[in-house]
Order: C-alpha cells, then sequence, then structure tokens
C-alpha cells in the first residue's frame, strides 16, 4: 500500500468519525419524561362526544331521536375503523340488532332495518313495504277493529292514512268533509273511533252543538217546544252511544195511574216525541 493509499484512508476514517460525533451532539438520547407521556397516562375509552367529533350528523341524530339508542356509541359498535373496501365486507362490521334485542315482533318481523331503517333514529320509521305489511302484528286491536266493524276504511291499506311515516295521525278532512255545523277536523274523533268509525260514541259532556250538526230538525224541534226537555242535554237522553234512547221511565217513573198505564203502553201515544211533546 502506498504511502498516498494510506493517507486517503485516513482522511476518510477521520471524516466519518467527525459525523458520527456530530449526529450524536444533535442527537441525545431521549428525555425519560418524554417516554412518561406514554407509559403513565391511562388510556380511557372514547366517549359519545369524542366519536361525535368525526360523525357529527350521527350523533346529532342520537341525540335528539335517538330514543333507547342514547347509549355509548361502543356498546353497539364494538370494533370500528376496520373497515377495508374489497376485503372486510361492510355488513360484517355493522352492530346487529340481535346482540341487544330478542325478536320483540315474533317470527313474522324479523328483518329490523326493514321499518326501522335508520338505527340511530329507530322510532322516525318511514312508510315502506315492510312496514305496511306487518301493522297488524304491532297492531292488534287496530286490526280486529277495522275487520270486524266494516267500513270503507277497512278496503284502505293502513298508508293510505297513516302516510309518510310510522305514527302519522291524518286529519280527517283530507278525505271527508266535515259536519255542515259546529265541526272541525279536530272533531271527528270525539265521535268516531278511527278504526271502528261507524260504531259511534261520545263523552258525557259533548257539546250541543255536535249533536246539531246531523240533527238539525230535532235541535228546532226542542227549541219550538217549550218544554223542558230543551234545556236537557242530548246525552241525557241519548247516553253514551249514538241511537241509544232512553225509556221515559228512566226520568219520570210511572206517573200516571195503572189503569192509565194499562191502556196505554207507550208514551208517545199521548205524548209525541220526546223533542215536542205534543198533547194529545
Amino acid at each position: 500500500m502506498t504511502a498516498y493509499s494510506i493517507t486517503s484512508a485516513f482522511c476518510l476514517f477521520a471524516v466519518v468519525l467527525c459525523i458520527i460525533t456530530s449526529v450524536e451532539a444533535v442527537s441525545p438520547e431521549p428525555d425519560k419524561d418524554t417516554y412518561s407521556k406514554y407509559e403513565d397516562i391511562e388510556i380511557e375509552p372514547l366517549r359519545p362526544e369524542e366519536c361525535g367529533q368525526c360523525h357529527s350528523r350521527f350523533y346529532y341524530m342520537i341525540k335528539n331521536q335517538g330514543g333507547r339508542h342514547r347509549i355509548d356509541c361502543r356498546q353497539c359498535h364494538v370494533q370500528f375503523h376496520i373497515y377495508r373496501p374489497g376485503k372486510v365486507p361492510y355488513k360484517e362490521i355493522l352492530p346487529k340488532c340481535e346482540a341487544c334485542h330478542e325478536q320483540v315482533h315474533g317470527e313474522e318481523l324479523t328483518q329490523c332495518t326493514g321499518c326501522h331503517s335508520e338505527v340511530h333514529t329507530p322510532m322516525d320509521i318511514p312508510v315502506g313495504p315492510a312496514l305496511e305489511h306487518g301493522c297488524y302484528i304491532c297492531h292488534p286491536k287496530a286490526d280486529e277493529e277495522m275487520n270486524t266493524y266494516i267500513t270503507q276504511h277497512t278496503e284502505l291499506y293502513c298508508s293510505g292514512c297513516h302516510h309518510t311515516r310510522h305514527r302519522t295521525i291524518p286529519e280527517c278532512i283530507e278525505c271527508h268533509q266535515p259536519h255542515p255545523i259546529g265541526m272541525t277536523g279536530i272533531g271527528c274523533l270525539i265521535c268516531h273511533p278511527p278504526h271502528k268509525a261507524l260504531q259511534i260514541i261520545y263523552p258525557e259532556d259533548i257539546p250541543q252543538e255536535s249533536c246539531i250538526g246531523c240533527h238539525q230538525n230535532a235541535s228546532q224541534a226542542l227549541k219550538g217546544s217549550g218544554t223542558k226537555h230543551a234545556d236537557v242535554s242530548c246525552t241525557k237522553c241519548h247516553p253514551e252511544k249514538h241511537r241509544a234512547i232512553m225509556k221515559c221511565e228512566g226520568c219520570h217513573g210511572e206517573p200516571h195511574d195503572a189503569a192509565m198505564l194499562q191502556e196505554f203502553r207507550i208514551c208517545g201515544q199521548c205524548h209525541g216525541i220526546a223533542h215536542t211533546l205534543d198533547q194529545r
């Protein structure tokens, strides 16, 4: 080896040594405090508001309309951020309803998302085929009434009235004209149970005006009769159910002697109808 080669090798070694020394000077050993930021802190599970920082839409859906789903996100999403297009099917990472819920609606309605299409707002249910064909399962009383007391309503799908969303209660005047006097759309349900609309019932304190809407002749006869019946509530003589007629004895007992009652068994034979009380 020539003197030149030795000198070159020595210079190269000196340069490398300087570089190593410089790197060590600017790259000291990490401070123990740096490691302690990871070692001494216990990581808390994510809270719903922290999930909401990235998933704000779903956070506010649950907050405002979540119902009983206002729970910790991690109760449903036990795994998250693992979706890989083409590798992990999306349906496999979605929470399964049956993890918390059994067959709530029986064996006939098991596809939860057919009705509860947005699980973050579970009771905001849009009208759809699954909901339409399953109404009777959750509402057996209404279904029984509709098929026992046959009306034109019986021929309709439930969504014909309960359109748009589950629990939509329509105004009757969307299809029906109200009675001419003293009635509004809201007043229909006072007398007409919607699932058995012709089985007319009414409360004892129903306003006289509600009766007058259909029974104007009776009202005018009472007003012109000049009798005490004009001051009596319609429901006093027609209690509880439409077309019910109380017998005169219910208020008046037996005002005549037995001989007269034997000859005239019906009060109306002498007094006419109760709205006018014609003396004969």
